[in-house]
C-alpha cells in the first residue's frame, strides 16, 4: 500500500476506532485533494472494515446523541453570540471532535425540512389543486 494511502488508514483509525463507526463523508475529509484512486479508497474501507470499524452505515443510538449535543450546543452558542457559531466553536462547547460535530451538523442538515421544488402544484388534502 502507498504511504499516502497508509496515511489515510491511520487517521481514520484514529479518529474512529473509540467509536468503531466511519462515516462516508469522514473517509472524503481525510483525503481530501490527495491522489488516491477508486481502488485505493476500496482498499481503505476494507482495511477499516478489517480492524472492525463500521464504515458508511445510518447513525446508531451514539451518533445520535452526539448530533443532539451538538445541535443544543449550536443554538446555545447562536443565542449567546448573536451569530452562527464556527464548527470550532461548537466542538469546544459541546465537547466533541471537530469531524464529529461536521458530521452532526451534515446530518442534521439533511434531515431538516426541504425547500418546495419548483413547479410542484401543492395539494390539499382533499386531493384538489390550492
Amino acid at each position: 500500500m502507498r504511504p499516502v494511502v497508509e496515511a489515510v488508514v491511520t487517521e481514520l483509525l484514529v479518529r474512529h476506532r473509540a467509536s468503531g463507526r466511519v462515516h462516508l463523508n469522514d473517509i472524503d475529509e481525510v483525503i481530501g485533494a490527495l491522489p488516491v484512486s477508486y481502488d485505493e479508497v476500496d482498499h481503505v474501507i476494507a482495511r477499516l472494515e478489517a480492524e472492525g470499524l463500521v464504515v458508511g452505515e445510518p447513525p446508531d443510538e451514539a451518533a445520535i446523541t452526539v448530533m443532539r449535543d451538538v445541535m443544543a450546543s449550536a443554538r446555545r452558542l447562536r443565542g449567546a453570540l448573536e451569530r452562527a457559531p464556527t464548527v470550532e466553536e461548537i466542538a469546544f462547547d459541546s465537547g466533541h471532535a471537530v469531524h464529529l460535530v461536521r458530521r452532526a451538523l451534515e446530518s442534521a442538515r439533511s434531515a431538516g425540512p426541504r425547500p418546495p421544488l419548483p413547479g410542484l402544484i401543492r395539494l390539499p388534502r382533499d386531493g384538489k389543486p390550492e
